[in-house]
Formats: C-alpha cells, sequence, structure tokens
C-alpha cells in the first residue's frame, strides 16, 4: 500500500489509543470502503491496535471498485456522483447516468452524467493492467502482516466481495491471527435489495456482533466469541444460519457441470443442455457480439447493486448475442455453498474480447433468476499483469472467477449456465479492437465461437454440499 494510506491509519489508531478514558486498546470498524481502510490499518500494524470488524468491505481496487476483475465498471459513475459532487441521494435526480453508460468513450462519462472528472479519475485509466499502482493499493498481497483478530460480515450478494477473498487469503496463511466470517443473504446495502422472503431470522444486527467482538479483545470479557465455530453462514433456500468451522467447507463435493448443445444453443428457447457428463463429439456455439448494442445486465444504476437476483427470463428470450445451457429438473433438492468457478473454451475472430458467463436458477414458473456471474478479459488471459492480445481463429482456454454463494436449489428447478461478450452496464463493453477500451470510441463486431467436446470440456464447477 502507498505510505499515506500506512501512515494514515497507523497515525489514526495511536492517537486513538491516547485520548482520555482510552485504555490502550483500539478497535476499528467500517462498511464498504470505510471497512477497507480498517484492512489498511491492521496491515500496517499499529501497536495499539487489537481487532478490526469490517462489514461489506470492498475488495482490492482490480477486484471490484473500480475494476473488476481488471475490467472497468462504468457503474462506478454515479457513485462517483454521489459520494464526490452530490450530498443525498435525492440529488441525482438531475444527473443523466444512463446516457453516460451508454457513451463512448468511457473515459469521458463522468463528465457526461453531469458531475465533472475527479482528480483521480485519469489514474485509473493510467493503469489498466497490474501494476505498481494497483499493487500500492492491495490488501491481498499484504495479508500476512495481518496480526489482529478479525470479524468479517458479508452477505451473498453483496458486490464488495471482500469479506471471503480475505478471509480466504488470510485462512491460508501459516502464521495467522483468529477469525470469525458471518455471510447472510443481504446486498451490499442490505437485505432489502435482495428479490425474495428468507424469513425475520436472516436479518443480522451487524453492530451487535462488533460490540460482541470488541467487547472480548478490548475490554477483556470472557464472552465465547474466541471459542466459537469461526463461520456463521445464511443458506438461501434453507432460510436458516449454520455454523462451520471452515470455508470452504471440508464436506464439498466439487461438481463439474459442463454445456452442451448441437450447435445451436442461442438465447432461451435453444439447444443447449447442462449436466455432470463430460461432452464427446459436438459442434461449437457461435454468436456475434456487436458493442454497440451490448447484452445487458440488470441494474438500477440509482441503487448501485451489481450483485442482485434479478429476474434474467426476458433477457433471455430476445436475445441471440448469449448461449444459455440448461439442466434437467432436479429430482431432489441441490445445495451450493461456497466459491465457483467457470472454464471456458472459446475462440474469436478479434483481438481482444469478453466472455462473461452467468450461474442462474430457472424456476417451475419461467423466472430466470441470477445466483452469480463472472468476467474474463481475452487479454488478461495469462495474467492481469500480462496483457496479450489475441490471434484471431485460436481457441484459448479461458478461467473465471465466478465468486460464491450459499443456496439451496429445490426439486423442480433447473440450473442454467449462459455465455456471453457483454454484461453491460456493470462491465464496460470490450471494443474488441486490442485498442484503449476506456479511451476510444471506434469499435467492431466479435464473432465468437465456444466449444465443448472431448478436448474442450467447457463447464462450470459448483461446490456441492451433500444434504
Amino acid at each position: 500500500m502507498n505510505a499515506m494510506q500506512e501512515s494514515d491509519g497507523y497515525d489514526a489508531v495511536e492517537w486513538a489509543a491516547k485520548l482520555p478514558g482510552a485504555n490502550g486498546k483500539v478497535g476499528m470498524i467500517g462498511r464498504s470502503n470505510p471497512g477497507l481502510y480498517a484492512w489498511y490499518a491492521a496491515i500496517a500494524a499499529p501497536p495499539h491496535l487489537a481487532a478490526i470488524a469490517p462489514a461489506v468491505a470492498t475488495a482490492d481496487p482490480l477486484r471490484i471498485v473500480p475494476y473488476i476483475d481488471m475490467v472497468f465498471s462504468p457503474t462506478i459513475v454515479p457513485w462517483l456522483c454521489l459520494t464526490q459532487v452530490r450530498e443525498t441521494m435525492s440529488d441525482m435526480s438531475n444527473l443523466d447516468v444512463e446516457t453516460a453508460f451508454n457513451s463512448l468513450p468511457v473515459i469521458a462519462s463522468a463528465e457526461k452524467s453531469g458531475c465533472g472528472r475527479p482528480k483521480y479519475w485519469n489514474d485509473w485509466f493510467d493503469h489498466q493492467k497490474l501494476d505498481d499502482y494497483w499493487r500500492g493499493l492491495s490488501i491481498e498481497a499484504r495479508l500476512n502482516r495481518v496480526k489482529v483478530p478479525v470479524l468479517g460480515i458479508g452477505g451473498w450478494y453483496d458486490d464488495a466481495r471482500g469479506t471471503i477473498r480475505n478471509y480466504m487469503g488470510i485462512d491460508s496463511l501459516k502464521t495467522k491471527p483468529f477469525q470469525r466470517l458471518y455471510m447472510d443473504a443481504g446486498a451490499h446495502k442490505g437485505i432489502d435489495y435482495v428479490n425474495g422472503s428468507f424469513g425475520p431470522q436472516a436479518r443480522v444486527d451487524s453492530r451487535m456482533l462488533q460490540l460482541r467482538w470488541f467487547d472480548h479483545y478490548l475490554k477483556g470479557i470472557d464472552n465465547g466469541v474466541d471459542r466459537e465455530p469461526p463461520v456463521d453462514i445464511f443458506i438461501t433456500g434453507d432460510n436458516k444460519w449454520r455454523k462451520e468451522h471452515e470455508f470452504p467447507l471440508a464436506r464439498t463435493r466439487w461438481t463439474d457441470f459442463y454445456i452442451h448443445s448441437g450447435g445451436k444453443a442461442n438465447g432461451g428457447a435453444g439447444d443447449g443442455t447442462l449436466d455432470t457428463i463430460p461432452p464427446k463429439a459436438e459442434p461449437a456455439d457461435t454468436f456475434t457480439y456487436d458493442p454497440g448494442k451490448p447484452t445487458p445486465y440488470l441494474i438500477d444504476a440509482r441503487e448501485l447493486e451489481l450483485s442482485l437476483n434479478e429476474d434474467y427470463q426476458k433477457i433471455h428470450s430476445t436475445r441471440s448475442d448469449l448461449l444459455t445451457f440448461t439442466s434437467a429438473p432436479f429430482a431432489r433438492e441441490m445445495e451450493i455453498t461456497g466459491p465457483m468457478s467457470a472454464t471456458l473454451w472459446a475462440a474469436s475472430d478479434a483481438r481482444d474480447t469478453d466472455w462473461n458467463v452467468m450461474l442462474l436458477d430457472v424456476y417451475p414458473d419461467g423466472r430466470v433468476m441470477r445466483i452469480q456471474d463472472g468476467v474474463a478479459r481475452a487479454r488478461f488471459r495469462e495474467g492481469f499483469d500480462k496483457p496479450k492480445m489475441l490471434t484471431p481463429g485460436t481457441v484459448y482456454e479461458y478461467h473465471i472467477d465466478m465468486w460464491y454463494t450459499g443456496i439451496v436449489i429445490p426439486a423442480g428447478h433447473r440450473l442454467r449456465v449462459t455465455v456471453a461478450s457483454a454484461a453491460f452496464p456493470k462491465y464496460d463493453r470490450n471494443l474488441n479492437t486490442g485498442g484503449d477500451n476506456e479511451r476510444e470510441s471506434k469499435f467492431v463486431s466479435a464473432h465468437q465461437r465456444v466449444l465443448h467436446d472431448s478436448q474442450h470440456a467447457s463447464r462450470i464447477r459448483l461446490p456441492v454440499i451433500p444434504r
């Protein structure tokens, strides 16, 4: 991290430790970006910091804000308007964020929305790969410096992503502080933004959790927080809390679901299927990605929630620029809890493009509810620090982080995997030229090919939990 962030957190803790009435033990909380600041302070390791308890803390900036796995998110524009220019959400009514989203070049979008351009705006676009600028802002690269107990609070539909990433990062260390992880059914701003009803037990009082944490680590009260199982997760579908001893769960059965088709998987009425049987000889699927009409991602720009369980039925029935692969109805319920990933074998006639994979729950009544999604920008297939253009027509293997979930799929429901080359405006449009996607306006259509055969087994890996 840079020197200013390190000294700010360090100095704030040491100042607080000397305030009148202080006992010399300091705790830090924070929600969203302030949660990230608590992590920065823990990495700086001031001697009087005793514990931290961040809630929905944002992840490394190349993971969620302003980039999502090194793909810029135009949804940062209304957030900038709200935090840098406007005082209340009601002031957003005068801002034309929809026009800003849809305009090119991306670098001009803040000004087009009516916000103006913040000082650090250009810095983001001067560093469009993992370099020393982003390494200097990384939490994950310095988790071995954290020596104090950590209480992390998040939600399955939270777009901040840092809570579990940091928990798993610390848990992988040989020497590590004690941690507790709480994951509820909420979004970034809470459970009221998530579709569905999970019962009153789904709500978690994060302030009470934090107070109990600090009662023990700051005041020395023996309340048992250091002896309880470290993981508390709310499983949607069951709509119950469950205590676990690790994450991912030790009893996980990592299960590959393979995509199949007869070469006509376009749209919701296509012939794409999904099952656990590896493919043999199958024709590839093709579609055209036009950056002028990108495949949509459902989002209310004024709510600023990027990971909700929205219904994609209409999009699947009206678009041919995405491929859908749907399982047979499940004979019995299936729990999916933990990290997910996708492996995609694909080719494009463009020099660069994107691959977007989404996992959805298909209801018997026709609803198609998003569970999670992930993205791979083709130029970063060998690493975020190693951009490399495509050789048009060449087949490459892509590994896509699909984030996490804790959900029970009921009997009679089906799973669906979609493949597209846009999920706009969550992710900015790849212009397919191999140029600067943020500073340029010229784009070309890309003709895409997704393979699923014995040599190219495209699939999604799910953490299935025995019931």
